[in-house]
Order: structure tokens, then sequence, then C-alpha cells
């Protein structure tokens, strides 16, 4: 039983590890075409990346665009100095992780809207390097990742989108 428990508790430790590590070196493109390399060096802001590993994922990943847009990228009108967007300045990215992308570049360009261009990555980084050091435990669903300033992963999320998930990247930024 003793080692049976403390297999256990090696397997969790090392899940723990694997998701709360350094976030992996990642290269690509921004949809507006800017060269990008993730995690940021020298940056003084928190950066969060959500990351699409496969189409199934698609339903869960559109709940959380408006709220991710609002509280991320959309930025204030007029001189509400208590707007949730200028509160959280920090650095917020979508990759998509899904075969076909490049291809279908074009088309999620055309759909999206143009201030969201410059979050969007398409990533040059080999996808199956990339899985094997996130280790998502499910493929089909969206992953939230919160990196702080050194290119650490101190916060994850993942699924449909909840005031509760929502809530657990916020206090990680703060």
């Amino acid at each position: 039983m003793k080692k049976i428990t403390t297999a256990l508790a090696l397997c969790l430790s090392m899940s723990f590890f694997a998701q709360k590590g350094p976030f992996p070196a990642l290269a690509g493109h921004t949809l507006e075409g800017s060269v990008i390399s993730l995690p940021l060096a020298g940056t003084k802001k928190f950066t969060v990346v959500g990351i699409c590993f496969k189409r199934s994922a698609e339903e869960n990943l559109k709940t959380w665009i408006q709220p991710m847009y609002d509280t991320f990228v959309a930025k204030a009108k007029g001189t509400d100095y208590f707007d949730v967007a200028n509160y959280y300045d920090v650095n917020y990215y979508f990759i998509p992780l899904i075969s076909g992308f490049k291809k279908a570049a074009a088309d999620f360009k055309a759909a999206t809207q143009k201030d969201l261009w410059k979050n969007v990555i398409d990533c040059d980084t080999d996808i199956k390097l990339l899985k094997e050091q996130l280790k998502p435990a499910d493929e089909g669903l969206p992953y939230f990742y919160v990196i702080d300033t050194n290119g650490k992963i101190v916060e994850v999320v993942s699924g449909k989108f909840s005031e509760d998930k929502m809530d657990k990247i916020q206090d990680a930024i703060d």
C-alpha cells in the first residue's frame, strides 16, 4: 500500500511540474506577418497563451473568444480608468496547433477581427515536440497557459469557459 501511495504521489507531482515548468520555446509569425518567439525574452508583462491542439477543441474554444478579447485585447473607449482591459496589461496570444492551419490561415484571417491578427500565431515549431513538452491531458480541449516574466508556466486551465477558470487566470496575473 505504501508503494502505491508513493507511486501515485510521484506521478501527480510529475504531472504538476510538467504543466507548471518553463514554457517551451516556440517560433512563428502573427497573422499580421510579424515574427515572434515565445516565451518573450525580457518582458515586464505576464503572457497568456491559448492553444488549440485539435479541431475538436473548437466548440469549447469559441466559449473563450469574447471573454478573452474583452479582458486582454479590447482597449477602453474613453477615460474609464477602471476598465478591465487596462488593468490586465498582458501579452495575449492564441496558437492553433491544428493540422492544415497554414492553408486555412487566410480564411481564418478573413473571419477574424483585424485587431486580433497580432495575437494569433501561426506556429513554425514542430507540433509533436510542443505536445511532448506541454503534455496536454486531453488534446480535444483548448488550453490557456499563464506565463510569468521569467518564462515559467504559473497557471493552466482547459476546457469550456467558466468564470472560475477566468478567475484562476486573473489571479495568476495578479
